[in-house]
């Protein structure tokens, strides 16, 4: 009787390996198919430049026209330089889910707080398709923002709901500051007491969209990196937009927004001044009574400005813990050690134990002191599938849930997961193959699925 047919690791290699592999390359290909479908489907021919219209509320600060195809919902209109009806709808309903998180959060009665424009009665949303940002992003202004839409062909930000989501609570936090004070930030000379402080208002975008750049600082230890980096540049010193270059950019979302977040996450914390989002909303409104920001901060929050800024450094370093338990280094170093032992047992125990000279594919039945070794490799097999399935859960969860910049996509983190995967299913396959054949290098099986787990894991660091 032939040996494929009656040992079960023969017959896996001879028929279910490549059924497997099959099947992962179909599904592989299925999605790319899906994905170039999808793209066809959504792709709109640019609007004619004759046809687009050369006004909007935006249109002093970015004079860029619209395709004169608004989308109106409840409080949202949706203009454009070309996005799909689609595109526009999904931009205005997560608007109206965003902004009723936002007023309920900030205590604010739209109908009796808010003071548009002579002009508007809703909230605009201009959404690129085709435009760019100077330094990318989104942008808001008095009752209005700027955001890319979710066909955006720009491919410089993310167009998943959950990045556009945040970045969109960020700038309608702006707005519903612009609506409270009735004018915008930038709309009032600089040197006038009744301007707001940037800090103040980039810090409370972000400290109630939970940070759209980089989240801010949760220990000393992390503060002292950014100073260290950045320079020891006190946040409530940042009154005004500092002018745009690369060393700004660079800066703007890795030292001065997470550094404002922390400076009113401090405010809100009960560990810090317990003041809540009310209390903000509340400076805004004074604000809009022409009362100064000095006044109306102090008033509402307790401290003077100027006492904050002096005493900012000092009260961060009672604030924050010096560092964060290193939960995640631990659990690296116990599995390192798990897996150097694992492969460090499989290469001895298994040259030690595997037969000198290979014995012939096609050889029948099995001596007494092979089968410990089989039940030993097919315990490997499990163990190794086990951990290499495990890891790829953990990174698609993690993948999932981190707090990522709005810029980062999350699709080559997951199409890496599906790539290591498959690497291991096939590193698995090819040492089923190799224990059919009675070769000793079927116990590389750990050190390769290590190999592989290492290089995912740079090449996932090196995308977000």
């Amino acid at each position: 009787m032939d040996d494929r047919t009656s040992d079960p690791l023969a017959l896996m290699t001879g028929r279910v390996c490549p059924r497997l592999m099959a099947m992962l390359l179909g599904g592989v290909l299925l999605a790319g198919v899906a994905s170039g479908c999808a793209d066809s489907s959504s792709h709109l021919e640019r609007p004619d430049p004759a046809q687009m219209v050369n006004s909007g509320s935006w249109y002093a600060r970015e004079q860029w026209p619209h395709d004169g195809r608004p989308f109106e919902s409840e409080d949202f209109v949706v203009y454009s330089d070309g996005a799909s009806l689609e595109a526009r709808q999904q931009l205005a309903g997560l608007a109206e889910e965003v902004l009723v998180e936002v007023v309920d959060e900030m205590g604010v009665d739209p109908e009796k707080m808010f003071r548009f424009p002579a002009d508007q009665d809703k909230i605009d949303l201009y959404a690129n398709r085709y435009n760019v940002l100077e330094g990318g992003g989104a942008r808001a202004y008095y009752a209005g923002v700027i955001i890319w839409s979710f066909d955006s062909e720009t491919g410089q930000d993310s167009t998943e709901v959950r990045a556009v989501r945040v970045t969109l609570k960020h700038e309608l936090v702006h707005v519903v500051e612009a609506l409270l004070k009735g004018r915008y930030v930038g709309d009032v000379a600089v040197g006038d007491p009744r301007r707001m402080p940037v800090w103040f208002s980039e810090g409370t975008a972000e400290a109630l969209s939970g940070g759209s750049t980089r989240s801010a600082p949760r220990t000393l230890d992390e503060m002292n990196g950014l100073t260290a980096e950045y320079g020891r540049i006190n946040p409530i010193a940042w009154k005004v937009d500092l002018p745009l270059s690369e060393s700004v950019l660079r800066s703007y979302p890795n030292y001065y927004y997470p550094m404002a977040h922390l400076a009113v996450e401090y405010l809100l914390d009960a560990d810090g001044l317990d003041r809540s989002p009310k209390d903000l909303a509340a400076v805004m409104l004074d604000m809009g009574n022409d009362v100064s920001f000095a006044e109306a901060f102090e008033s509402h929050i307790g401290i003077s400005e100027s006492d904050y800024e002096v005493q900012f450094f000092t009260r961060m370093d009672a604030y924050l813990p010096q560092s964060e338990f290193p939960l995640e280094a631990i659990g690296l170093g116990l599995v390192s050690v798990l897996v150097a032992g694992l492969i460090g047992g499989s290469l001895v125990w298994g040259f030690r134990h595997w037969p000198v000279v290979a014995a012939p594919t096609g050889a029948s039945g099995m001596s007494a002191g092979d089968r410990p070794t089989r039940r030993g490799f097919l315990v490997e097999i499990l163990v190794v599938a086990v951990i290499s399935v495990g890891f790829a859960v953990l990174l698609l969860v993690r993948i999932a849930v981190s707090d990522l910049p709005p810029y980062a996509q999350r699709a080559p983190g997951y199409l890496t997961t599906v790539a290591y995967v498959v690497a291991s299913a096939g590193i698995l396959m090819w040492a089923i193959r190799r224990r059919a054949n009675h070769l000793r290098s079927a116990f590389l099986i750990p050190l390769l699925v290590v190999v592989a787990t290492g290089f995912t894991i740079v090449v996932v660091q090196a995308i977000f």
